[in-house]
């Protein structure tokens, strides 16, 4: 059965069915209907969660054992796959199959994927899922519709605002969902009888500006080349302390330095994420994934070096722009190949 994610609400005045596959590259809504499922399920007992990260040598035949197995713990359980990759493979591809010919009465199986091709959709082991279970395609909101994202979602949080204040968030958080949800949930704090004015929001807008550094980090790691020059003018002409930008981006690349070296000394990714301290929270980590292939460990620890000239660039020990050397690095962190400015 294929669904929008916004049929999920409906969909549960009825029956919990055996399997969900949430699939799609925008990863906040697809969390967000993850959540869906997870919440229903634990409406109907499942207190028993188990969550297998499908990555490298995975073995597939856990969810054999699973299906002979009862919870120890509950009526019911949750199993949940996250399958970065959007394809199980050959193996993987077989034991769903078999899993669906007769899944377990007492287990609802989530999975949670990156993207699915058209092809990939027509294959035995999607279309098996699409039989007996729920998939939930995700599609990403462009930037043209995204004033009609924030209009819907402003009216579900029960707040009230005109086109125009849906338009000047949209330009504000520059296609990120996430963003915007927060700037959503903040105004609902901020205007307790619903109604959203322009300058509340602007009043809103302002105070997250030493937010917009993280921001940017985001930007930089995700590779989206293009927002990075716009982002960092933007925080300079608002006046704010390059040393402020300078602190969150150096605690992210050194976090990323120290991951790329467990992982060259073979530690599994997952493993890596959920050292670090915090660990690297769960939708963050396909974003921190795609950074890491990106750059080799010696790559990540020249960044370093970068920072320390933009350190001191900005306390006037070096006579070169920190904002311009800011610019550089985080262009080629992001992926393009371009001389430092020294």
């Amino acid at each position: 059965m294929r669904l929008r994610a916004e049929q999920l609400a409906g969909h549960f005045q009825q029956a919990l069915l055996p399997v969900y596959l949430i699939f799609g590259d925008e990863q906040m809504l697809v969390e967000e209907a993850g959540d869906l499922v997870r919440q229903q399920a634990r409406q109907q007992g499942a207190d028993d969660r188990q969550v297998w990260h499908v990555e490298g040598r995975f073995n597939w035949s856990e969810l054999q054992w699973q299906e002979q197995t009862m919870s120890l713990f509950s009526s019911q359980r949750l199993l949940e796959i996250r399958l970065p990759s959007g394809s199980p493979g050959k193996e993987g591809g077989e034991a769903l199959r078999r899993y669906v010919d007769n899944p377990p009465a007492d287990t609802t199986l989530i999975i949670i994927s990156g993207k699915i091709d058209a092809r990939s959709q027509k294959s035995k082991w999607f279309t098996e899922l699409d039989r007996v279970g729920v998939t939930i395609p995700v599609w990403p909101i462009d930037l043209a519709n995204l004033p009609r994202w924030i209009s819907q979602r402003m009216q579900q949080s029960g707040l009230r605002a005109t086109p125009q204040i849906s338009a000047l968030i949209a330009e504000r958080v520059e296609g990120n969902l996430f963003a915007a949800a927060q700037e959503i949930d903040k105004l609902q704090l901020l205007c307790p009888d619903g109604e959203v004015d322009e300058k509340t929001v602007l009043a809103s807008v302002a105070d997250n500006a030493r937010f917009e550094a993280f921001g940017l980090v985001d930007t930089v790691l995700s590779g989206q080349i293009e927002k990075i020059p716009r982002i960092i003018s933007r925080l300079r002409a608002e006046g704010l302390d390059i040393l402020a930008v300078f602190s969150a981006v150096s605690w992210s690349l050194h976090r990323l330095v120290d991951m790329a070296i467990q992982i060259e000394c073979g530690a599994r990714l997952e493993q890596v994420f959920a050292s670090q301290k915090p660990p690297v929270w769960e939708k963050s980590r396909p974003m921190m994934r795609q950074a890491l292939e990106r750059h080799q460990r010696t790559q990540w620890q020249s960044f370093l070096q970068q920072m320390a000239q933009i350190d001191q660039a900005a306390k006037g020990s070096l006579k070169q722009c920190p904002w311009a050397l800011l610019e550089t690095l985080c262009l080629q962190v992001a992926g393009i190949n371009i001389i430092s400015q020294n």
